[in-house]
C-alpha cells in the first residue's frame, strides 16, 4: 500500500540525491579547502544588554524560541511559552506586545519562528500557518500552509520560500519550495533524501537525522544545505542557484557509544510520551545514518556572511561550539568557537537566550562583538 503524501503537489515528485539545474543556467562553484583562508578567529564578545525581569510582565519570558532585530535596532522576542512577541527599542525599552494566545486574527497557538522583510513587516510562523503584521504591529494576514514546514522566509514578491518534509513511499524526503502569498505551492527548488520510513509508518528524529538547513540572505535570496553532505547553495528569490560551495571535510563514522547514547535518549523520550516501544524497535525506527551530519545550524548576518555550526558528537559536553564562517561569495574565511548558538546576528551584535535551572528565570542577552569590523565579508 502506498504511504500518504504529506502534501499534494501539482507536478510529479522525483527522488534524487542532489540538485538538478535548469539548462543554460550559469552557477559558480567554490571548492573550499579544509583550512579557512584567514585561519581561526576569536570573536570578542561583551554583554551589551540584558532583558528579563520576573516582576515585570513586559519583561517576563517563559520559553523564548526566536529573537530578531530590525535596521533601527529594535528587538523582537518570540516567547512561545507566553504565546506572544515582545518588542523593545535598541536600549531595551519595552514598546509593545504583538499577538496573543488564541485562534483568531493575529492570535497564535504555538508560534515557533519569526522573521522581518525589508519593510520591517513581521512574519510569525507556527505549525502550518504564517501570520503577517505591519511595522506598527497591526495584524495584516494569516496564510495557511498545506503541510508542516520547518523554516520559511518571505521573498521580494510576497511569496514564501519554505523547507518541509515530503513524505513519499519509504522515506521522509526534504524539500525547498516556493509558495505564493496564499500558501499554494508554485515551485520545487530542491529535494534531498530524509529518513527512510519504518514499517510502522513512523520515523523518529534524533541528533544525527538527515536535515535540510536554511537561512535568508537579506534582500538577496537565501542559502540552504543538506547536512549529510558539506555542500551549500546560495539561490536568488526565483530559486536559481547563484553559488554552490563546499568544504573539504572528513566524515565521522558513528561509534557504538554514540549510537547507544542516541537510542537510550530516544527510549526515554518515547517512554515519557507514554509510548511503550522496545529499544530494538526504537533503534530500527531511528535508522541511524552511516556517518555523523556535517553541520546542524546556519545563521546569516547583515553582511551576508554565513555561520555554520559543525555537528559535534553527542558525547561532547564541552561548552564551546565550533563554527565555520563563509563569505557572501561562498569562500571559507574563518573558523571560530562560540559558547552558544546565536538566534540572530546583526550590526555587530549576537542575540541569545539563557535559562536558569535554579530560578527558572529566562534572560534575553545581546552581545556586542568588539572586533566585528575586523571580519572580512568576502574573498576580495
Amino acid at each position: 500500500m502506498k504511504k500518504p503524501l504529506l502534501f499534494t503537489l501539482t507536478f510529479a515528485l522525483s527522488v534524487f540525491t542532489g540538485f538538478v539545474f535548469p539548462a543554460g543556467q550559469k552557477v559558480e562553484f567554490i571548492n573550499n579547502p579544509a583550512e579557512p583562508l584567514h585561519g581561526e578567529i576569536t570573536l570578542d564578545l561583551e554583554e551589551d544588554l540584558i532583558l528579563g525581569n520576573d516582576k515585570d510582565e513586559n519583561y517576563l519570558f517563559y520559553r523564548v524560541w526566536d529573537i530578531q532585530a530590525d535596521a533601527q535596532g529594535n528587538i523582537y522576542v518570540l516567547d512561545s511559552g507566553a504565546t506572544r512577541i515582545q518588542k523593545y527599542d535598541k536600549n531595551g525599552k519595552y514598546l509593545q506586545t504583538i499577538g496573543r494566545k488564541g485562534q483568531g486574527p493575529g492570535e497564535f497557538e504555538r508560534p515557533i519562528m519569526l522573521t522581518l522583510d525589508k519593510d520591517n513587516n513581521l512574519y510569525v510562523g507556527e505549525m502550518a500557518k504564517i501570520h503577517k503584521f505591519d511595522l506598527e504591529g497591526k495584524f495584516i494576514k494569516m496564510t495557511k500552509i498545506p503541510f508542516f514546514y520547518m523554516n520559511f522566509t518571505p521573498d521580494d514578491k510576497r511569496n514564501f520560500v519554505v523547507t518541509g518534509r515530503i513524505i513519499i513511499e519509504g522515506a521522509h524526503n526534504l524539500g525547498v519550495l516556493i509558495l505564493d502569498s496564499e500558501g499554494e505551492i508554485r515551485k520545487k527548488i530542491a529535494e534531498f533524501p530524509g529518513l527512510p520510513m519504518h514499517e510502522t509508518g513512523t520515523t523518529i528524529s534524533h541528533d544525527y537525522s538527515p536535515e535540510l538547513r536554511f537561512a535568508a540572505m537579506g534582500d538577496n535570496g537565501f542559502v540552504y544545505g543538506y547536512n549529510m553532505d558539506y555542500k551549500l547553495y546560495i539561490a536568488d528569490w526565483s530559486g536559481k542557484n547563484i553559488i554552490i560551495f563546499d568544504k573539504e571535510e572528513h566524515a565521522h563514522t558513528i561509534s557504538r557509544k554514540e549510537k547507544n547514547k542516541i537510542i537510550d535518549d530516544l527510549v526515554k523520550n518515547t517512554a515519557s510520551a507514554q509510548l511503550e516501544w522496545p529499544k530494538s524497535v526504537v533503534e530500527k525506527m531511528a535508522n541511524l545514518p552511516h556517518h555523523r551530519p556535517f553541520f546542524d545550524r546556519i545563521r546569516v548576518d547583515d553582511k551576508r556572511r554565513i555561520f555554520i555550526r559543525q555537528r559535534r558528537s553527542v558525547l561532547d559536553e564541552s561548552e564551546e561550539m565550533s563554527f565555520d564562517v563563509f563569505g557572501n561569495d561562498g569562500h571559507y574565511l574563518y573558523s571560530t568557537k562560540l559558547p552558544f548558538v546565536p538566534m540572530s546576528i546583526r550590526d555587530g551584535f549576537m542575540y541569545h537566550t539563557t535559562y536558569s535551572e535554579e530560578t527558572g528565570e529566562v534572560k534575553v542577552i545581546r552581545y556586542r562583538v568588539k572586533n566585528w569590523d575586523q571580519l572580512a565579508s568576502s574573498l576580495i
